[in-house]
């Protein structure tokens, strides 16, 4: 209960816009009126707060899986472990801060931190049966874990609203500041790669039609197994060829932009507990069932929370030959004088690009395949490349425009560099900060 407890609040804190350095000190929050047993030892006291030795055992033990820290490694145990006794206390002293200052949450805005925290365990399990099989596992309920760890919750609101307060709200960093870092760590940015303006035309590998023909029978047949009346995550373990077939086709919640966007044009419209026909995108067919469908709101976007049914493709060196050779005809097509735009819009089975013409923008150079790097290298603007073979396809590009190797422009790097010297600055001053109103408790470490 303890893992699950520590979870959900990092996820709480993730959804907040927090200082950093403080992620450390909240994950290793205690459940809120803990009292010492006769039996258990105390590791520290402030002013009157205990934080027991079995509190200190348990975070260390998260401490160490997060970080991979050998266990045969003593000296590093025990570093780790004096570093995760500091941080308890730290909190502790924050709260302290907190409650002279009278800093409250209010009920609405912790009831929907709660929330959040439990649906991104959800989110993170991959599924409500994963959730429930969770709680079952630990012998509570949503409602009981609610009330269990609504404590922790309120404790690291408290701590960020003091912390924004107290720190974030008096710090910033000036274009003076950002211009000093950029001239004294110049030689450390590194240089920007070489970069490459690039138009493509993706030639999708393409199974025969009568493969085709045969997987769409067993789509159909799939989803007239669920309309007769069996459960779809029973039909999804036994015919699905998605890995989320052995989770009941489970994915989870996403927004937009994160499937294929025929896939994405039917989840996004069908209403909740309705099944999709069979939908065709490069993958194989899909059935499709979304189980909740969440509005955008001032702070989340567009989500959906849906299951499916893959049955995949399967492409042979038949196809592949197949599709090389219609991408050599178009690329002769275009050596010919077709218009490389237009050409896009015709052939390319790269939705997000071919509308426009199969414009995909500056890309870093490192950032291409390997495989596509050196032919590419010796292209000349304005020429059309070799169909090269990629994942789904076979690739024709256009170089549009190249940029070599060379240094960083201070208005390249600036916000980000303004950022490494807020984050700078942040630390110390929480830690000046810290350090003074350590100075108002009674802080007793035991061993």
């Amino acid at each position: 209960m303890r893992r699950v407890a520590t979870f959900l609040a990092l996820q709480a804190f993730a959804t907040l816009p927090v200082l950093a350095a403080l992620a450390a000190i909240l994950a290793t929050a205690t459940p809120a009126g803990r009292t010492a047993s006769a039996a258990e030892r105390i590791a520290a006291i402030v002013n009157k707060e205990v934080i027991l030795e079995s509190d200190v055992d348990e975070q260390l033990r998260l401490a160490m899986a997060n970080l991979r820290v050998d266990p045969s490694d003593s000296a590093s145990v025990a570093r780790l472990r004096k570093d995760v006794l500091r941080q308890l206390v730290d909190e502790q002293v924050i709260l302290n801060e907190a409650q002279k200052q009278g800093i409250s949450i209010p009920k609405i805005e912790l009831d929907e931190a709660v929330t959040q925290a439990i649906q991104n365990v959800r989110d993170r399990l991959g599924s409500e049966q994963s959730f429930q099989r969770a709680l079952s596992e630990e012998k509570t309920t949503e409602e009981g874990l609610r009330k269990k760890y609504e404590p922790d919750v309120r404790n690291q609101l408290v701590v960020m609203r003091l912390v924004g307060r107290e720190v974030q709200s008096r710090t910033n960093v000036t274009d003076a500041e950002v211009k000093g870092f950029f001239a004294s760590h110049r030689d450390s940015l590194g240089k920007r790669p070489e970069t490459l303006t690039l138009a493509a035309i993706v030639i999708g590998f393409e199974p025969d039609s009568s493969q085709v023909k045969r997987l769409r029978v067993r789509a159909d047949s799939a989803r007239t197994a669920i309309l007769k009346g069996k459960a779809f995550a029973d039909v999804a373990k036994a015919v699905s060829d998605d890995p989320s077939g052995v989770r009941g086709g489970d994915l989870g919640t996403f927004m937009r932009g994160a499937m294929v966007r025929e896939f994405e044009d039917v989840a996004f419209t069908l209403k909740p507990m309705d099944l999709s026909q069979p939908i065709r995108s490069r993958f194989g067919w899909h059935v499709i069932q979304v189980l909740e469908h969440l509005e955008q709101t001032d702070s989340t976007e567009e989500r959906v929370h849906a299951r499916h049914i893959l049955i995949q493709t399967r492409i042979n060196p038949a196809d592949e030959e197949r599709t090389r050779k219609r991408a050599l005809m178009v690329r002769d097509s275009l050596l010919h004088g077709a218009d490389f735009a237009e050409s896009a819009k015709r052939f390319s089975m790269d939705t997000a690009t071919k509308d426009s013409g199969g414009y995909m923008g500056e890309i870093p150079v490192p950032g291409l395949p390997p495989s596509f790097q050196e032919p590419l290298a010796g292209l000349g603007v304005g020429e059309v490349s070799v169909p090269l073979k990629g994942d789904v396809g076979y690739y024709i590009f256009k170089l549009i425009g190249r940029v070599p190797e060379r240094e960083y422009r201070f208005d390249e790097v600036k916000e980000e560099l303004r950022q490494i010297v807020l984050n700078q600055k942040l630390r110390d001053a929480y830690d000046r900060w810290l350090d003074r109103i350590r100075k108002n408790v009674n802080i007793e470490i035991k061993n």
